[in-house]
């Protein structure tokens, strides 16, 4: 019985030193979740094999004094929302983007224009997540969506920024610094 103690008493020592080692790593919490996220999936694909690769970004023409827009083909200048499965390039993130804005930012050609260069690769899903965690006055004026957007750019796929602030206290991820460093983290 004694001798059982005392491995107990060791084992609990043991922990204790290695807890407080562990945690004197500088390892933010978001990172710590971020590593999480992107764990599981690696888990599972060690398990049943390589995952389906993501749809790559519609590529646009490069920009010109002509066509300063650049709308995806096939489509008009105020790209109408795109309804298919293609992860919402551009057509759902114009529409995100408008929602925000007063009705008034969205009504013409060059304002249209402006939405759609904003919008160049970047997800409709994503930029009404990362504005739905904000205040409703920190996400409604031109600069600010267009600072969203530009977050926003080339991330496809919004479901680890929804994760990390799932884990997060609600006031860990409502200012578009702490969504910026979340959504750089999950790129």
């Amino acid at each position: 019985m004694r001798n059982l103690l005392s491995v107990l008493v060791i084992l609990l020592l043991l922990t204790t030193v290695d807890s407080l080692a562990a945690s004197s790593v500088k390892t933010s919490k978001t990172q710590q979740l971020v590593d999480q996220y992107y764990a599981a999936p690696e888990l599972w694909a060690s398990i049943l094999g390589s995952p389906p690769r993501p749809l790559p970004p519609e590529d646009y023409p490069p920009d010109s004094p002509g066509n300063p827009g650049n709308p995806p083909p096939n489509r008009p200048p105020n790209c109408p929302p795109d309804n298919g499965g293609g992860g919402g390039f551009p057509g759902r993130c114009v529409e995100a983007v408008c929602k925000q804005l007063s009705r008034f930012d969205c009504d013409d050609k060059d304002d249209m224009y402006e939405v759609t260069r904003a919008c160049r690769n970047v997800s409709g899903p994503c930029v009404t997540s990362i504005c739905s965690r904000m205040s409703r006055f920190s996400c409604d004026e031109k600069l600010e969506v267009f600072e969203v957007a530009n977050i926003c750019r080339g991330l496809v796929d919004v479901s680890c920024i929804d994760y990390v602030c799932s884990r997060l206290s609600r006031f860990d991820c409502d200012e578009l610094s702490e969504l910026r460093r979340i959504a750089l983290q999950c790129r």
